[in-house]
């Protein structure tokens, strides 16, 4: 017995739109754009992998800045000692780096600004939410350096949180 293709003009007008619409997904996976052969493509790429938190990437100054911050808006649910209270998960230790492991700095800041202060979201300045976030790395004994943390999220996107060696 043989199955006969379907009459129903709706079923190929449906298969005929998700072909349409994964063509160029799938043709962007194989075909890379002609500036992508050369040095300069290769050097971002490696670049981009190679800048971690581990590198100095806030001051110990903005991490000053951004605990009284974290006092003023975050510690009354994540506690002093940012080890949250059963609800409010905990910022440092194991728990941070399994939550934020191998996502970037920007993925962090954009998640505590969109949702932190859990009823003011968006309530701090840019600056603000990158001094707390310079203040979470100091407290997960991640080294400052000599420039502070960006609020900038394209800059915050090119550094990886990894997990201490």
């Amino acid at each position: 017995m043989r199955n006969r293709p379907s009459s129903d003009p709706s079923h190929r007008l449906f298969a005929a739109l998700l072909i349409a619409a994964l063509c160029p997904f799938v043709v962007s996976l194989v075909v890379l754009p002609e500036s992508a052969n050369g040095p300069a493509f290769e050097a971002t790429l490696a670049a981009q992998s190679d800048t971690t938190i581990w590198g100095g990437v806030y001051t110990d100054e903005q991490a000053t800045r951004g605990q009284r911050t974290y006092e003023q808006e975050c510690a009354s649910c994540h506690l002093d000692d940012l080890m949250g209270d059963g609800i409010a998960p905990s910022l440092v230790g194991s728990s941070f780096f399994f939550r934020w492991s191998d996502l970037s700095v920007g993925d962090m800041y954009v998640a505590i600004r969109t949702t932190m202060p859990q009823g003011a979201p968006a309530s701090l300045s840019p600056s603000g939410y990158a001094d707390v976030s310079a203040y979470m790395l100091q407290m997960n004994k991640v080294p400052a350096g000599d420039a502070e943390l960006s609020s900038d999220t394209d800059d915050l996107e090119e550094i990886t949180i990894t997990e201490p060696q």
